[in-house]
C-alpha cells in the first residue's frame, strides 16, 4: 500500500516542504533524509581511489538489487522508478551491466512483474534467486530464478510467508536463508525459510526470537549468520541474534550499544562483523555515523570507528574490496572507504550527485565497484551509475 505525506526538509536555515507519494515496502514510508553531513568536505587521501559517473541505466531505479554474475557482469532487477517510489512504478524489465563496455542493456521482464524491497542472491550454480518484496498488490511470497546463459527468468517456489524489507544470506552449503521482514500493512514476522538450489525447494527453518524488519545481517566465518537491529511494532531494536545452520535455530546474542534501523553489516578480514550507521527512528531524523564491531567468538559488540558522514538505508551500499578495505556508499553524497590497516574511514575522491538512499554497490574485477541508482531527498530515483576504482 502507499500513502501521501508531507515531509519537512531542513536545508541550512530554510525549510522546504515536499509532497511525495510513499511506499511502505520497507516497513516505513520512503522518507526524505536530513542533508546535514559530517566531514563531507574533507580532502581524501591520494590512496583512497576515485569515483566517476558512467553510462546510465535504461530507467531510473531505487530499492533495486544489483547482483554480480559469474562472468563478471551485473544483473539489475526491480526497483521503483517514479517520483515518490509509488507501487507499480516500473522496474519490471531487468538489465545487465557489461564491465567490458561499461554499458547497460535490457535482458527481459520478471515473471511476476514489478517488485522492490526484494532480495537477489547468486547461487552456486550461477543462477540468481529473486525473492519477495513489494509487488503491485502488496507484499509477495513469490520467487523467481534468473538463468545467465539464456538470460531468462522462470518462476521459483513460493516462500512460506510473504516478506519485504528482509535479507537473504547464502550459507556455506549453498542454501539461502530468507528471514523475517515485513508481511503486509507493516507487521513484522519471525518466520524464516531455507531455499535449497539442488531441489529448487523452500522449507521453513527455525524462527527468529524476535520479529524484525529492515535489519542488518552478515555471514560469519564459521558459517553462522548475524542479524542485528531493525524494527518491530514501531520500535527500533538494539537486539541481535545468530542463526546456526547446523541446528536450524536462532539464539540471542549480545546487544548493540544503541538501536539501529536500516543499518548495514559486513564481514571484516579478521572474522568480525561491522554494523554501520542506521537511524534511531523510523523517520530517519537521528542518523548515526557510528559503527559497532561484533566478535563471533565472544558474542559481544564493541564500539568501532566513526564514519565521516551519518548514514542509513545502506544495507545494499557496502562493498568489500580485495585488500580488506570496505567501500561505503549511499546515505550521503560523499562516498567513503574503511581502511583496514588504520581502522579509520576516509572520504574518496569524487562524489555522487547528492545524497542517495537505497543505492547499490557491487564489486567488479580490477578493484572497481559499480554504484547504481537510489533516490534523493525528494524521493526521486536516478538512472545514474558511478564507478569507483583505485588510483
Amino acid at each position: 500500500m502507499h500513502v501521501r505525506v508531507t515531509a519537512a526538509l531542513i536545508l541550512g536555515a530554510s525549510i522546504t516542504l515536499i509532497m511525495a507519494g510513499c511506499q511502505l515496502g520497507s516497513g516505513e514510508r520512503h522518507d526524505p533524509t536530513p542533508t546535514a553531513q559530517t566531514g563531507a568536505s574533507a580532502v581524501p587521501p591520494a590512496s583512497a581511489g576515485a569515483l566517476q559517473p558512467v553510462a546510465m541505466m535504461t530507467e531510473p531505479r531505487a530499492v533495486q538489487t544489483a547482483t554480480r554474475l559469474s562472468d563478471g557482469s551485473v544483473l539489475v532487477v526491480g526497483g521503483c522508478t517514479d517520483l515518490g517510489c509509488e507501487l507499480g512504478s516500473g522496474g519490471q524489465v531487468a538489465e545487465v551491466f557489461d564491465p567490458s563496455t561499461d554499458r547497460f542493456e535490457s535482458v527481459g521482464s520478471l515473471v511476476s512483474g514489478f517488485r522492490d524491497d526484494h532480495t537477489a542472491t547468486p547461487l552456486s550454480d550461477d543462477r540468481v534467486l529473486i525473492a519477495g518484496g513489494w509487488g503491485t498488490s502488496g507484499v509477495v511470497r513469490t520467487t523467481e530464478l534468473f538463468q545467465p546463459e539464456s538470460r531468462t527468468f522462470s518462476a521459483g517456489p513460493d516462500m512460506n510467508s510473504p516478506r519485504a524489507g528482509f535479507t537473504a544470506v547464502r550459507l556455506r552449503d549453498g542454501r539461502v536463508l530468507l528471514a523475517g521482514g515485513f508481511t503486509d500493512n507493516d507487521p513484522t514476522t519471525r518466520a524464516a525459510d531455507l531455499f535449497d538450489p539442488s531441489a529448487d525447494s523452500i522449507d521453513p527453518t527455525g524462527s527468529m526470537r524476535q520479529p524484525r524488519g529492515a535489519y542488518a545481517a552478515a555471514l560469519m566465518p564459521d558459517g553462522r549468520v548475524l542479524v542485528a537491529g531493525g524494527i518491530d511494532s514501531g520500535h527500533v531494536l538494539a537486539t541481535a541474534e545468530v542463526y546456526d545452520p547446523a541446528t536450524g535455530r536462532f539464539t540471542p546474542t549480545g546487544m548493540m550499544s544503541r538501536p539501529r534501523y536500516k543499518a548495514g553489516a559486513i564481514a571484516l578480514g579478521d572474522g568480525s562483523i561491522m554494523v554501520l550507521g542506521g537511524s534511531a527512528d523510523v523517520e530517519g531524523q537521528h542518523l548515526y555515523a557510528s559503527t559497532e564491531i561484533y566478535d563471533p567468538a565472544a558474542g559481544t559488540f564493541t564500539p568501532g570507528p566513526t564514519m565521516t558522514s551519518p548514514r542509513y538505508k545502506i544495507g545494499t551500499s557496502l562493498a568489500a574490496l580485495a585488500n580488506g578495505d570496505i567501500l561505503v556508499a549511499g546515505g550521503a553524497a560523499q562516498v567513503e572507504r574503511y581502511e583496514a590497516g588504520t581502522r579509520t574511514f576516509e572520504p574518496v575522491e569524487g562524489s555522487l550527485d547528492g545524497t542517495r538512499l537505497f543505492l547499490t554497490a557491487t564489486r567488479l574485477d580490477r578493484g572497481r565497484v559499480l554504484l547504481l541508482g537510489g533516490y534523493d531527498s525528494e524521493i526521486r530515483p536516478t538512472d545514474q551509475a558511478w564507478l569507483y576504482g583505485s588510483t
